[in-house]
This record gives C-alpha cells, structure tokens and sequence, in this order.
C-alpha cells in the first residue's frame, strides 16, 4: 500500500532542519539589514550637505557659519521630505516617536525634529572662548580641516538610538523606546534619559558628514579626535 504524507517524525526532522537554517541565516540577515540603512543613512547625510550648502548660500557668507541653527529648519525650503533628516533604522524602530517629536518640536521651536547630531560653529567658539587653552574653536578646527571638517553625524547605527542628539522631548504616545541589548530612551519631565547597556551593534561606524559634502564611515567616537583627525 502506497503511504501518502510525512510521519510525525520525518515531520519533525524538517522543522528541526528549518528551524536550525534560520537560527544560522538570522545573524546573516541582520548584518545586511543593518548594512542597507547605513548606506540609506549615508544617502540622506548627502542629501542634507547639498541642502546645508544651499542654505548657507541663500542665509549668509556661504561658509559653516551661515548654517541653519538645526537640520529641521531645512525642511520644506530645502529638504521636502522630513524623514530625509531622520536616520531610516530609528524610523523603523520608533516611527509613532519620530512623529510625536516631529509635532512638539515644530510647536516649540518651529523646526521639525532631527536625529543627526549637528555641529554648532557659534556654540564652540563660545565654549572655546570660555575655555581658553583647552577647547579647540570651530574656527581653528575648519582653519586645520576646511572641507573635511566633520558637521554633522549618526551615532543611530551603533547604539540603536541616536544618543549624540538630545533634542527629545516628552512623547505622549511613547515614555519609553527601547533599543535593544539595555539601552532605553525614556521621556522624564521634558527631557531624555538614556540608559546605555551594550550597544546592539558595537561594530557599525559612526556615519559621518563633511563641510564638503562627502560622508564617511568611521569607527572613531572620540568627538575631539574626529574633529581634529578623522
């Protein structure tokens, strides 16, 4: 007599087999997941030094000193769309957050929220000025590096939260974002607290922008090293 379907352990023997497939191919397929937002991010970083440099242009001497005071302040002149300025794995992770900051920021500020961290060339020199001898300016620092000056960066990759950018605020639909491996964002009386356990991927660069336009991937996280050397 002619048997028709599996026995329950031929059966099981190919659940197991899957099941041992996917536990291999999962690591796999975080890697390139991880490796398609960092390129995606990069290509946002582009976008945003053509709109810095078209700002800067439009708003002052066409040098970092005439850049917008906050990425959001680019969309919609410059940028027409705001997730440009929102890295694309932290839109994935929290997107009801990206939203609830984009509202309060734009009631508070009148700017749409950004998670790129963005340097102040006002903001150095001030601290510069208060520390003398021991805080390079940005104007000693863009004198060294011209167009490889370092002006903005995404820290998202590595840590699964942007925590360079303290531009949070309370979201009332999210007191919590959670990014893996212990790291939390959590909203408390206006502002944020980030608890930082293992950075759930200890390995991805931090991607950065250049006065010039450029980007590039680097493993440096010191701020003062990479604006001085990388």
């Amino acid at each position: 007599m002619k048997r028709k379907g599996l026995t329950l352990m031929e059966l099981l023997t190919v659940i197991s087999i899957l099941a041992t497939l996917a536990a291999l191919m999962f690591p796999v397929y975080l890697k390139v997941r991880s490796r398609v937002y960092e390129t995606s991010c990069a290509n946002q970083l582009r976008q945003i030094g053509i709109a810095i440099h078209m700002y800067a242009n439009d708003h002052g001497d066409g040098t970092p000193y005439s850049m917008p005071w906050g990425l959001g302040r680019l969309y919609p002149h410059y940028i027409n769309s705001k997730d440009v300025i929102v890295c694309p794995s932290f839109q994935v992770l929290a997107p009801e957050v990206v939203e609830d900051m984009h509202q309060i920021s734009l009631r508070r500020w009148g700017k749409v929220w950004t998670s790129y961290w963005q340097v102040s060339p006002r903001g150095l020199d001030d601290i510069a000025s208060k520390n003398p001898g021991e805080v390079l300016s940005f104007t000693e620092i863009y004198v060294k590096r011209g167009d490889q000056t370092p002006i903005a960066w995404c820290d998202t990759h590595r840590n699964g939260c942007p925590t360079s950018n303290y531009g949070f605020y309370i979201s009332p639909k999210s007191a919590m974002v959670n990014c893996g491996w212990g790291t939390e964002i959590e909203f408390k009386g206006g502002s944020i607290v980030v608890k930082l356990g293992s950075p759930p991927n200890p390995d991805a660069p931090l991607i950065v922008l250049r006065w010039s336009g450029s980007v590039s991937f680097s493993q440096v996280w010191d701020t003062r090293a990479l604006m001085l050397r990388y």
